[in-house]
């Protein structure tokens, strides 16, 4: 997030009467009714100031509470998304260019696939661990289903289907042997498929805040995945291939079932 989005969030916090101080320790603190309540304020606000960063911050706090993105602000960030209508971009060197051109297309996809109520997050580019991982990612079903008719599956190293109200994995997925990482929260995932096993070279699994009660045992042959993402999942019992891995105890100590739903 870019030094004006944080601007703009305090702007818009301080009208709703949340210390944005307090919403990072406490996120629910913001809500859809809350937002809704003085949507047409804030979007009046972003259209006096001028500054398409308002317009944009805006969006992300919508898609985050699921409230109401209304036509115009959704036409008018789109276009701001455009790489070639992206004004902050001069002197980056090419990673932070990657690195943008990136986060932008994975806002551009959110907003396209966004329904009201339904909760989107925009990529957690952390996530995303060296230069190969950048240039060879995939975001959003429009680019998976486009990337799957050239039937390059070996050149993508990561893929992020967050947030695009997947009840099951597409098994145009489990093609791309070449994975690092997949990423998957957010969805309505209650499983995985055995076709898991196909992602040999799968080291990073991110599921969180989806519905998964149970995982195939087959993953335990998944030999290079070192690390799952489970919070906020109803799995109640640590699946037994994962208490029989040494690889996998650490993560788990840290990363899953710390939060259960």
């Amino acid at each position: 997030m870019l030094e004006e989005h944080y601007y703009w969030r305090e702007i818009f916090f301080e009208e709703c009467g949340i210390a944005l101080s307090e919403y990072q320790n406490d996120g629910n603190m913001l809500n859809k009714a809350i937002l809704e309540k003085h949507l047409n304020d804030f979007i009046n606000t972003a259209n006096e100031s001028g500054d398409i960063s308002a317009h944009q911050t805006l969006t992300v706090l919508i898609l985050q509470v699921g409230a109401k993105l209304p036509y115009d602000l959704k036409e008018k960030v789109l276009e701001s998304l455009k790489w070639e209508n992206d004004n902050k971009r001069y002197s980056w060197s090419p990673y932070v260019i990657n690195v943008r051109k990136v986060y932008l297309e994975d806002f551009r996809q959110k907003i396209i696939s966004y329904r009201n109520n339904n909760v989107s997050f925009l990529i957690n580019l952390r996530r995303i661990q060296d230069d190969r991982e950048l240039e060879k990612t995939l975001i959003g079903l429009e680019q998976l289903n486009s990337f799957s008719k050239l039937k390059s599956f070996e050149k993508i190293n990561y893929l992020n289907l967050d947030s695009c109200e997947l009840t099951e994995v597409p098994e145009e997925v489990f093609k791309f042997s070449n994975l690092s990482a997949l990423s998957l929260d957010n969805n309505y995932l209650t499983t995985l498929p055995d076709s898991i096993i196909n992602l040999r070279n799968l080291k990073r699994l991110y599921l969180i805040n989806n519905k998964i009660k149970s995982l195939p045992s087959n993953m335990g042959s998944l030999t290079s995945l070192k690390s799952i993402h489970l919070s906020y999942n109803p799995i109640k019992k640590i699946p037994i291939f994962l208490k029989e891995s040494y690889r996998f105890k650490k993560v788990f100590s840290t990363e899953a079932f710390l939060n259960k739903k």
